[in-house]
């Protein structure tokens, strides 16, 4: 093609044909930026794919790490109502000695010097973040997502992990303050010990301030999970994959170890501090959760969470933590938790 060219050229020339030759030479260059043109549109249509593959990859890398944190946030969730729970007896006296001190599982004082923490992953999102400009515009209504949860809930989580990490350090070094807690390591706990952990406000005081720990780790574990949800199905929708995760399971398919048990139905007021749980309460089966009725108590649905606990369902932002979970060995008990002064246990009333 060249040699075309350049013959067309000297042929035009030795002919003496200048007004041709300029037509030629106009019309050469134009054939040149013409394929010049045609050359980068392919360039960049194949940097186009390349990019868009790029994005998808690390998009469902994105997927990936949601998934497993949100796996993991009913592991955080179950360790701190099981906490919780053992705190409350602490708080309002209902361990007896032998129960304080010969536990199977280890003794329920130990809660306070075992922090609960909640670690993310965010591989994907720093590799969103070191390809942003490379990321196609049909992808940027994901990037404010993407901020929302990395850059503001999983901070928010940090501040409640280094809380409670703080706490327990805190408690420890109290601990060791004690002349008693070296001989209780020596020759296990003298009575000493025993009257502190049993009696003394100053450990009341402990546990409630590592009672606001963990619960700011549980409220922000849910916050966070709830806006990975809602991220991982925007993620689900830009893409036009049918993957999504349902904010909460439906009541009638995932009971685990309740499944098949007949939870619904009414209960009768055995123990509470507050004045405020009526003496009967009916669960009901609503909209696919657990919704206890009594005249005169807010129509809160709770979502099964996991094993024998369910949760209310926090609108996003929302600070409130109040849960129900069933006595394991026998589901016709069931403990209500509010806020750390409100709390009741109600048995079922026999049919």
């Amino acid at each position: 093609m060249i040699k075309l060219f350049k013959y067309t050229r000297r042929k035009l020339l030795s002919e003496n044909q200048l007004s041709k030759y300029l037509a030629y030479a106009i019309g050469e260059i134009f054939l040149v930026v013409v394929g010049i043109l045609i050359a980068l549109w392919i360039n960049n249509k194949n940097q186009e794919r390349i990019y868009e593959a790029k994005a998808v990859t690390i998009l469902t890398e994105i997927q990936r790490d949601l998934k497993k944190d949100i796996r993991l946030s009913k592991d955080v969730v179950n360790r701190f109502i099981t906490h919780d729970s053992i705190a409350r007896l602490i708080l309002w006296d209902k361990l007896t000695t032998h129960e304080m001190f010969n536990g199977t599982n280890g003794s329920p004082y130990e809660i306070v010097y075992q922090g609960i923490t909640f670690e993310t992953s965010d591989n994907g999102y720093l590799n969103f973040k070191g390809n942003l400009n490379n990321i196609p515009s049909k992808y940027n209504s994901i990037t404010n997502k993407l901020k929302e949860l990395y850059d503001v809930r999983v901070v928010e989580l940090e501040v409640s992990n280094e809380r409670i990490r703080s706490i327990v350090f805190e408690n420890l070094d109290k601990i060791n303050r004690f002349d008693w807690h070296i001989e209780s390591i020596k020759n296990g706990l003298p009575e000493e010990a025993k009257n502190y952990y049993m009696r003394d406000l100053e450990f009341k005081k402990t546990v409630l301030k590592y009672m606001n720990g963990i619960e700011n780790v549980f409220l922000s574990t849910e916050v966070f999970k709830s806006t990975a949800i809602q991220l991982h199905n925007k993620i689900s929708d830009i893409l036009n994959i049918d993957d999504y995760i349902p904010y909460s399971p439906t009541f009638s398919s995932n009971l685990g170890s309740l499944k098949g048990k007949n939870i619904l139905g009414k209960y009768k007021l055995k123990e509470t501090v507050s004045q405020r749980f009526p003496a009967v309460i009916e669960l009901k089966e609503v909209d696919n959760k657990l919704q206890p009725y009594a005249l005169g108590l807010p129509e809160v649905k709770y979502y099964w969470n996991d094993k024998t606990t369910f949760l209310y369902t926090m609108d996003y932002g929302e600070r409130l933590l109040t849960y129900i979970t069933f006595n394991r060995s026998k589901n016709s008990e069931f403990f209500i938790s509010v806020s750390k002064s409100e709390y009741a246990y109600y048995t079922k009333v026999n049919d």
